[in-house]
């Protein structure tokens, strides 16, 4: 188990929830990067300690370098296990998702595992139920398609398992980036896993709450980021995108990603464009009204695959449910902003965390 981390902060609720898991032979790393007061000519220091009196040894290391994947990679090198599991130290595990995660390594051909992410709601506010809401339609929609296509591009980098030599065979994760988890999976589907029928699966029982962000400034600062992490993998890797060598990864997930993930902004940008020409409002109302449309209908699919298709649950959901859509789609519009400033400052902010 390896968790990232900046500084000293206490990460208690994070470790109990591995604990919980009842793994054997599971060992615990805690990886604590831009640490500064290390001795001088000490760059990686480790420190092993009994959890709160009790027989569960934890490794802490302190490393002096700043950085997510740095510090994944040292944790690499010092893992014992032939399975590794990354958490985010903000995540909590559902009990049994690191063994429902675990065991699809039975097949020798599996070489990843991503779990499905759910909201840690700490404080109820309406901000935490419109990206519950999101994560939903991510995870429960987009994330099994390409699951089911064998075509995926990203595992979380808050919750995912992997075998060890396959990360140490393609080198570990890349430090020049802030899109390190895409990256690292697009390094996998790269080196030829699609033609020797490697598989990176995508696991919805084995759940994992995150934090999320609390305040608007907080989550557009996200969204900036992750649109600059995705330019970054989407240029990095543009050799794949359309290229049918690489099936339907390369077909379908690499061309949505540039096409509606990336572009999207752009689109966004034309659109308002249109909306001053007056001879364009009643397009611009249709195309708005459709999109509207579009994504209330995915929110209640998602809802539905969510309640496991029982209609008597959606159906007192779904007042709400349109609510929380309505203010996801009111919300996109600063969103799509944090995005587009991502893209237009990519160059000199490329690595900015």
């Amino acid at each position: 188990m390896l968790i990232p981390l900046t500084g000293l902060r206490i990460i208690n609720e994070t470790i109990e929830s591995v604990i919980r898991q009842e793994c054997t032979n599971c060992e615990i790393l805690i990886l604590r990067n831009d640490i500064k007061d290390l001795p001088q000519g000490t760059d990686v220091a480790e420190k092993d300690v009994f959890y709160q009196d009790s027989d569960y040894l934890l490794r802490e290391f302190y490393i002096r370098k700043k950085g997510k994947g740095n510090a994944l990679n040292e944790g690499l090198c010092h893992a014992r296990n032939d399975l590794v599991c990354i958490l985010d130290a903000d995540c909590v595990l559902q009990e049994d998702a690191l063994s429902k995660a675990v065991k699809h390594f039975r097949n020798d051909e599996v070489v990843a595992v991503g779990g499905r992410l759910l909201v840690k709601r700490e404080d109820s506010c309406q901000l935490e139920a419109i990206q519950s809401c999101e994560y939903m339609k991510t995870f429960q929609i987009s994330r099994s398609i390409f699951a089911r296509l064998n075509a995926q591009c990203l595992i979380s980098g808050a919750f995912g398992v992997f075998r060890k030599s396959t990360l140490l065979g393609i080198n570990g994760y890349d430090i020049d980036t802030v899109g390190e988890d895409m990256e690292l999976v697009l390094r996998l589907q790269e080196k030829d896993y699609q033609q020797s029928k490697k598989q990176i699966v995508y696991d919805p029982t084995a759940v994992c709450y995150t934090g999320v962000p609390h305040s608007i400034k907080r989550l557009l600062h996200q969204r900036d980021r992750w649109q600059r992490g995705l330019m970054d993998c989407l240029i990095k890797h543009h050799n794949m995108i359309a290229n049918p060598h690489y099936g339907l990864l390369g077909l379908v997930t690499m061309c949505y990603q540039f096409v509606i993930e990336l572009l999207g902004p752009v689109f966004w940008i034309i659109y308002t464009v249109l909306l001053i020409d007056k001879n364009m409002f009643p397009f611009c109302s249709l195309v708005f009204a459709g999109y509207a449309l579009a994504q209330i209908g995915l929110t209640i699919f998602a809802a539905y695959i969510d309640t496991e298709k029982n209609m008597r649950s959606l159906l007192r959901w779904i007042p709400k449910l349109i609510l929380i859509t309505i203010e996801e789609i009111v919300l996109q519009i600063p969103i799509m902003v944090a995005r587009v400033v991502g893209m237009l400052t990519f160059h000199w902010r490329r690595l900015v965390w």
